[in-house]
């Protein structure tokens, strides 16, 4: 009997949490297409097959909906950006597939991506105000990952002797800059395309010697 009562509630956490992904990525387009205030709770509820009253079984609210697809997306997107260089021996390559995998994110990823530039301009209430120092937090968390990949550059001797902190901030700067300039305007080329360019600009000003 206990078996059996054990097998039921597996069933149903698993069921639980497949109705909750299905939630989650049905909010992820409607908010990345219409923004914050202009998405409806119904909406969301109508894409997902659910009745309002079902969605609020699930999360409390919209604002705690939009805080908890923020989030997660967050912290996955750095822990996959962070594996994939970690995957490397030698800096240089570190350095390569650190931007490679922020740029092949965003264009596996459009519509979180959309959801987080227009995340930007969501006018603060309390919880908003909160999700925004999280969402901080963890861009400072990576930009000290950053660091440490600089340090190591720098004990390899591919990098000169900098400091290293406004040296991590500057590469995400770069970064970032490609990034919203493509999302902008992709004009149908990979943004992958532009991962020698970050480097080149990068590097120039940072390498020991010639590395590209």
């Amino acid at each position: 009997m206990a078996m059996s009562m054990n097998g039921r509630s597996q069933r149903k956490e698993k069921e639980f949490q497949l109705r909750r992904c299905e939630i989650l990525e049905q909010a992820e387009k409607i908010f990345s297409a219409k923004g914050f205030h202009e998405t409806t709770m119904a909406e969301i509820a109508d894409a997902s097959g659910f009745s309002i009253g079902s969605l609020y079984h699930f999360f409390s609210g919209k604002e705690a909906l939009y805080s908890f697809i923020v989030m997660e997306k967050v912290r996955l997107m750095y822990a996959e950006i962070a594996d994939a260089a970690n995957r490397h021996r030698a800096s240089r390559d570190k350095i390569r597939a650190l931007v490679s995998s922020h740029f092949e994110y965003v264009e596996n990823h459009m519509d979180f991506y959309r959801l987080l530039l227009g995340h930007e301009s969501v006018p603060r209430s309390e919880g908003l105000k909160k999700l925004q120092e999280l969402i901080l937090d963890e861009h400072h968390r990576h930009v000290g990952y950053v660091e440490e990949l600089l340090q190591e550059g720098i004990r390899q001797h591919v990098l000169r002797t900098l400091d290293t902190k406004p040296l991590a901030n500057a590469l995400m700067g770069i970064i970032s800059y490609f990034k919203f300039a493509w999302i902008m305007n992709p004009s149908g080329s990979s943004l992958l395309e532009k991962v020698d360019d970050v480097l080149d600009v990068f590097l120039r000003g940072a390498a020991r010697k010639a590395v590209l």
